[in-house]
């Protein structure tokens, strides 16, 4: 299904979205999901984080740790983890804000083009929001375009580039999006979703 141009508040419209969410399901990460997300991370990233890490994210931040199941075999197919920093420093104002983090978002190649990390990405940035967040940020490889795109959807801009962030060398950029700016997508991506019965809570 193409999900696309709702004029919402403002006189501003959804972006285009296309969704195959077919024999999905998307719910908060339990803990025997941990090792299928780490073997999503080995085959789409190659930011290949610990164990310990994952756990971690895991147990501190488990209310914004979103997986996608393919029904069928039960087997994780996509993650997005996420982290909530206080007390931070905003990127638009002078001042200091609650900030959403997307740590680390990996759909496996067989299951992309199919909306699933826009899925993840919606429901994550709605629990940030709902915990309160006023921003939300990531990181991003310069060459990634494909991400980029994704993100610019959900009116992210690039605020900030990063020498050589990533253990090859590559730069990164810092994307991010404040509440008021993107909040209009994101309640139309996540109520598309729910309607749809993909996401489980």
């Amino acid at each position: 299904m193409v999900f696309r141009g709702i004029v919402t508040v403002m006189g501003l419209s959804i972006p285009s979205f296309q969704f195959n969410l077919d024999n999905l399901l998307i719910r908060k990460c339990r803990f025997e999901d941990i090792g299928g997300v780490i073997y999503v991370n080995r085959k789409t990233l190659p930011e290949n984080y610990s164990e310990y890490l994952f756990l971690s994210m895991f147990r501190v931040f488990r209310d914004i740790f979103f997986v996608a199941i393919d029904k069928s075999s039960g087997q994780v197919i996509g993650y997005c983890m996420n982290k909530i920093e206080e007390n931070a420093r905003s990127f638009f104002y002078n001042r200091n804000v609650k900030k959403g983090h997307v740590f680390s978002l990996g759909v496996l190649k067989g299951y992309r083009r199919r909306g699933i990390a826009s899925a993840l990405l919606a429901l994550s940035m709605d629990a940030m929001f709902m915990m309160g967040c006023d921003e939300i940020f990531l990181e991003v490889r310069v060459s990634n375009k494909p991400a980029q795109n994704l993100y610019f959807k959900f009116n992210y801009d690039i605020v900030a580039r990063v020498p050589h962030y990533y253990a090859d060398g590559e730069d990164a950029f810092v994307m991010a999006t404040e509440k008021r700016r993107c909040e209009y997508i994101v309640d139309q991506v996540v109520s598309y979703i729910r309607r749809q019965g993909i996401y489980v809570e």
